[in-house]
């Protein structure tokens, strides 16, 4: 029984050396060498690398996991291993039971179970027992952080024990003790135990290598290092703690390589030989070596795909010779698989996906929050309701992932559950198409749920369902309904009745079953919601597909063959987790739980579980791993992302569980053997990192942090430029590459419209896809006439169509200021809003908007000065107010259609106080002025307009005036009312011509209505008890100047509207967020305060 440890620098020919090894022990099928490698990527490495080299039946590639199972099955031991759901179930579980204080309040908190599985993991891999750290916490003086840990570990491993259970990092334990103390000839008949690719050992793997190195015939174990002299510490320190215990453990010295075989290129070999020595040469990058800083992840992925698509184009590399690496691929993972998917690139993300991020199960987990019991927000929802959100309700309407054609019709009968048949008194409910859910259907849902500010809550849907189903037909030639005027896109009358039967059906078909139940019970009714599939039938699924199931399962089988594939695999995780929460159910007895519960449990489960995704058989594809995972891996060519000071070098942060202090005397104090949480092996893992590449090497960092914070290059980014003479490329946002480096065709349109010049280029383009280059020379044309500020109808300039401007907007046109004042803050706003009618969608929300509001301030302002006698008495008004207000805020709900919150009535209270102070504040500007009008109209209902004549031209305006005050010698001051705050409503708002109404306003008060010549004008503001900053007495001429200056402004508008002059102007300090343009317009910049 020999045993040899061989070191050798990263890449120079180990696992090489180890299959050559292998390869020869197999010769005649003598023997079963095994190679134990980290993970199956590594393993599927040595496979591909054994084929290469023409097969090697008998070899035995396997990771150490699947070693300790090797060794339990050749001693004849079986144990039921924990998947991680049940492991959760199980954790969960204890922490209900024990009589925890400390963690008490963590109980519930998300990512908390998952820590202590974390924990219980490494402390099995340390070989730390149960009993060891409760006798070890208890003589360190009791502190109730540890005792609840050695607790829960301890209760942990009990029921473990009592149940025939392991988890994965408890097997090993069983495989040291069972090959010590009840299978001594296991593995005594190994030839060959070659362990290859490992950087570290845990106290249980270097056990067990120790028992198995004493039985096989020969054991060689390779590593990463040098001897003493060539050591570096930030390189070798993890590597040489590893080789000192493999050496205490076997009884043998390490010695080098017999054979190195380093076919590295220059750059990439110095790299390797002086990276973190702090001395030594620079070299040329020659190619070799290359450095990109990009704005962001999602450009720091764009590049280094499309550096990967030209080493496969370019240099002619297959997919399986190149990587795509990051200290952690998971915040890089969604903008991989897009870039991937737009370039044609097949990737494969190693390593398991979590389960939560998979779109079927995010869908159906959104499902089931519908059904939820709801937060009650307002005082008529009934305590028991589901919650039922408005967008997750909508969202499951439209999703891809269910199929509602079918629906139960049960309509307005009563149902019953009779031995899990539903029933109605007419007899067993039947499917029918007619009654089911069709795409259109959430259109209409979706205006009914706008239009009834529907936020959730099943009260809330049957009230505005109800009430739309109540009301008559639109009218035939508008087609809208009158009362609350209600849209033509708002189903009513039939319509809304038949979308209130569909949404019953609906609600009735998710809602899961009552009371406590046993989880079995819950699992049933959820495979119901999947639906059947043969290829992934549990035991309590049934075997047709039930009535009215939303086919989650077809849905994903019909869809694209990748995604298909993707979703399935997904899907089977998620009925192991259904599985595991049955079988922890029937090992823990726990008493029944309601669906709160059930579903906690089920997403904590979900959380804690991963997936992975399919392989295609004989199809290469390009790695992308996390650094750990791809150690022992050769490429030819690698990217690595993420070189950003916190993401590579990873921040590390102690373990707030067992502290450092807690490992250091647990390790020094007891022979625990525990290692800092905050140990740093961050060098040797860049280290290794960079030696996955043999020929080509891109590094790229992300200039800005996810927040948009400046974001510091790595120091390995720096270490890397200090060996190498490399100038690194720096992108930003609008970095567009040459049309010779576009890695798919939305690249190369983009790239052409900015080099239209590459004539090579484009005559490809013109041969592979015409239409193309077509469309992309008229946006490019359009592009250019609006970059030179001439883009003609392209960016607003509809002259050559004025005429039908000139119709519409004619003499006879009455115009309101708000249209005005929008035409003068920006043409293009007005004509996306006034001619084409568009404006943005509101989303439903709770309680009063600014609009609401300030209308609910109008109407009582004016019953309130209508109903005392004497207008000037701040007296009566004040006395007045309550009995005023009280009736309208009581209507407000009903009357403005906004929902009465649990906090209306203290909306209320907040409202009169408001009011109360402006009264008070208007008071002291009463001068000689009388209030005498309110709501004054004109050009509304039958109202003649504000007119105005001009060289035979005129204009007419329609308004409001909220408040005419009278004064001796026929004059008059107008005052309107505003709920915002005061400063757009300045001098200079008027000098511009952004605000026109006050003066405008004035002008009808004289003209119009002739109710006296204008003295003053201005905003009050109701909210903030003032005046605005612009009053007509103070304006420069006094309020015939700012009446002439209004008109002017007026007419301006009126003859560029009429003209077809609508290019957009963004105000100087932003556009305005309520612009319906804001999402498309190319002129659009936000942070207008008005």
């Amino acid at each position: 029984m020999t045993a040899s440890i061989y070191l050798a620098p990263a890449a120079s020919g180990k696992t090489a050396y180890a299959l050559r090894l292998a390869r020869e022990a197999s010769r005649g099928l003598r023997a079963t060498p095994r190679v134990v490698v980290p993970t199956h990527l590594q393993a599927r490495a040595c496979r591909r690398r054994l084929a290469e080299l023409g097969g090697a039946m008998g070899v035995h590639v396997l990771t150490f996991d699947r070693l300790t199972d090797e060794c339990l099955a050749a001693a004849g031991e079986t144990y039921v291993e924990l998947s991680d759901p049940v492991q959760f179930r199980l954790v969960r579980s204890l922490l209900d039971e024990l009589p925890l204080t400390h963690y008490a309040p963590l109980r519930d908190r998300p990512g908390f179970v998952q820590v202590l599985q974390g924990l219980i993991g490494e402390l099995k891999a340390a070989q730390v027992w149960p009993e060891a750290l409760a006798a070890a916490v208890a003589e360190l003086g009791g502190e109730p952080r540890l005792d609840e840990l050695a607790l829960i570990y301890a209760a942990y491993q009990a029921q473990l024990h009592a149940r025939g259970w392991a988890d994965r990092a408890g097997l090993g334990w069983l495989a040291v003790e069972a090959l010590a103390e009840r299978a001594p000839d296991v593995a005594r008949d190994w030839s060959l135990l070659v362990v290859d690719g490992f950087d570290s050992f845990t106290p249980v793997q270097l056990a067990l290598l120790a028992t198995l190195g004493a039985r096989a015939e020969h054991m060689v174990v390779t590593l990463t290092g040098a001897l003493d002299a060539r050591e570096r510490a930030l390189v070798h320190r993890r590597f040489t703690r590893t080789r000192r215990d493999l050496e205490e453990r076997l009884g043998v010295r390490a010695v080098p390589l017999p054979e190195l075989d380093g076919r590295h290129a220059a750059p990439l070999a110095h790299l390797e030989s002086g990276m973190f020595c702090g001395e030594g040469t620079q070299v040329d990058a020659d190619g070799a070596v290359e450095l990109v800083a990009a704005p962001d992840r999602a450009a720091e992925a764009r590049a280094a795909l499309r550096w990967l698509k030209a080493r496969l184009v370019q240099d002619g590399l297959r997919p399986g010779e190149v990587a795509l690496l990051a200290r952690d691929v998971g915040p890089y993972r969604p903008f991989i698989l897009q870039t991937a998917a737009e370039f044609g690139l097949p990737v494969r993300v190693t390593g398991g996906v979590p389960l939560r991020t998979n779109p079927a199960v995010a869908a159906l987990l959104d499902l089931l929050r519908l059904v939820l019991p709801s937060p009650v927000p307002n005082a008529a929802a009934r305590e028991t309701e589901p919650a039922l959100p408005w967008r997750l309700v909508l969202e499951a309407w439209r999703s891809p992932y269910f199929d509602w054609s079918e629906m139960l019709v049960d309509g307005r009968n009563k149902t019953t559950d009779a031995g899990g048949i539903r029933t109605t008194e007419a007899g067993p409910v039947q499917p029918a198409r007619a009654g089911g859910i069709r795409p259109l259907d959430a259109g209409a849902l979706d205006a009914a749920v706008r239009w009834g500010r529907v936020v959730g809550g099943l009260a809330q849907w049957e009230e505005i369902l109800g009430d739309l189903a109540a009301r008559g037909e639109p009218d035939a030639v508008s087609g809208v309904d009158e009362e609350r005027g209600v849209p033509p896109d708002v189903p009513v009358g039939e319509a809304a009745r038949v979308l209130g039967d569909q949404f019953d059906r609906f609600v009735r078909r998710i809602t899961p079953p009552q009371g406590r139940r046993s989880y079995r019970e819950f699992v049933v009714w959820l495979e119901d919601i999947i639906g059947a599939d043969p290829a992934l039938r549990t035991e309590w699924e049934p075997e047709e597909e039930p009535a009215a199931s939303p086919r989650l399962v077809a849905c994903v089988r019909q869809a694209d063959p990748e995604t298909a594939g993707r979703d399935v695999a997904a899907l089977r995780a998620l009925k192991d987790v259904l599985r595991g929460l049955v079988w922890a159910e029937e090992a823990l007895t726990p008493p029944p739980v309601d669906f709160e519960r059930f579903f906690d449990e089920l997403s904590g489960a979900v959380e804690a579980a991963s997936y992975h995704l399919p392989v295609e058989p004989g199809r290469e594809e390009v790695i992308v791993a996390d650094v750990i995972q791809a150690r022992g891996v050769p490429f030819r060519a690698v990217a690595v992302v993420g070189l950003a000071e916190g993401e590579f070098p990873a921040a590390i942060s102690e373990d707030p569980f067992l502290r450092d202090a807690d490992r250091v005397r647990l390790r020094e104090g007891f022979g625990l053997q525990l290692e800092r949480s905050t140990e740093s092996s961050e060098a040797e893992f860049f280290y290794e990192t960079l030696a996955r590449a043999r020929e080509r090497l891109l590094l790229t960092r992300p200039r800005l942090a996810d927040n948009g914070a400046s974001w510091q290059a790595s120091p390995f980014w720096e270490e890397v430029l200090r060996c190498v003479s490399a100038q690194p490329e720096t992108l930003t946002s609008e970095s567009i590459p040459p049309p010779a480096q576009a890695a798919s065709w939305p690249e190369l349109m983009e790239s052409l419209a900015t080099y239209p010049d590459d004539g090579d280029a484009r005559d490809w383009v013109r041969q592979a896809g015409g239409a193309r280059l077509a469309a992309l020379d008229m946006a490019a044309r359009v592009l250019d006439l609006r970059r030179r500020g001439n883009g003609a109808m392209h960016d607003g300039d509809l002259e050559p169509v004025a005429e039908r401007f000139a119709r519409r907007y004619g003499p006879a046109h009455t115009w309101s200021a708000s249209r005005l004042e929008a035409y003068r803050t920006c043409p293009f706003m007005f004509f996306i809003n006034s001619v084409l009618g568009l404006e943005p969608r509101e989303e439903p929300t709770v309680g009063l908007d600014v609009r609401q509001r300030g209308t609910i301030y109008h109407v009582i302002l004016e019953r309130l000065y209508a109903a005392v006698d004497d207008p000037t008495s701040l007296v009566e008004l004040l006395a007045a107010l309550p009995g005023v207000a009280g009736p309208i805020l009581e209507e407000a709900p009903r009357r403005e259609g906004f929902r009465a919150t649990a906090w209306w009535r203290q909306t209320c209270d907040e409202i009169l106080a408001v009011l109360r102070q402006t009264l008070e504040a208007l008071a002291e500007l009463q001068e000689e002025f009388v209030p005498f009008a309110f709501e004054a109209r004109f050009g509304i209902a039958g109202l003649p307009p504000l007119v105005v004549d001009a060289g035979g031209d005129s204009f007419r305006v329609r308004g409001v005036i909220d408040r005419v005050d009278s004064a001796p010698g026929h004059r008059v001051r107008i005052i309107d009312y505003k709920t915002g705050g005061p400063s757009p409503y300045s001098k200079r708002a008027l000098e511009e011509g952004k605000k026109l109404q006050a003066p405008l306003y004035a002008l009808a008060a004289r003209d119009a209505l002739e109710l006296g010549d204008p003295v003053d004008g201005f905003y009050w503001h109701v909210r903030h008890a003032r005046r605005s900053g612009l009053t007509l007495r103070g304006f420069e001429g006094g309020p015939e100047a700012a009446m002439d200056l209004a008109v002017e402004y007026t007419w301006e508008a009126i003859r560029g509207i009429r003209a077809g002059r609508f290019v957009p102007r963004p105000p100087a300090d932003g556009c305005p967020a309520w612009c319906a343009a804001a999402a498309f317009c190319w002129h659009h910049r936000p942070g207008f305060g008005g």
